[in-house]
């Protein structure tokens, strides 16, 4: 009997566990591809939404969530350096944000 209680609370736990991973690597996932949007917009490049999504896959990969976490961590990764390109003006059709001199 209390094998079963014990097993029960152990799938609680991994299911628990397992939800959590996949949160963070959605709201990763969001986050990165935001800065994708935002940077192609030209309305603002903010390294730090790639980052938190990078963080936040390689937290839903140790907890669980294995490809979720590794998609969250490439496009994370794939939007820092898009949006460091685009800063620069490396990439056609995106102007980097000026000084706000006109």
């Amino acid at each position: 009997m209390q094998e079963r209680t014990v097993q029960r609370k152990d799938g609680r736990e991994d299911a628990l566990k397992l939800f959590f991973g996949r949160i963070c690597c959605v709201v990763g996932l969001l986050l990165s591809a935001g800065g994708f949007v935002v940077a192609t917009l030209g309305a603002s490049v903010n390294l730090s939404a790639g980052a938190v999504g990078i963080a936040l896959g390689v937290l839903g990969y140790f907890v669980g969530a294995r490809r979720l976490g590794a998609a969250s961590i490439v496009l994370g990764t794939a939007a820092v350096f898009f949006m460091a390109a685009a800063s620069t003006g490396l990439i056609p059709g995106v102007a980097p944000l000026g000084h706000g001199y006109d």
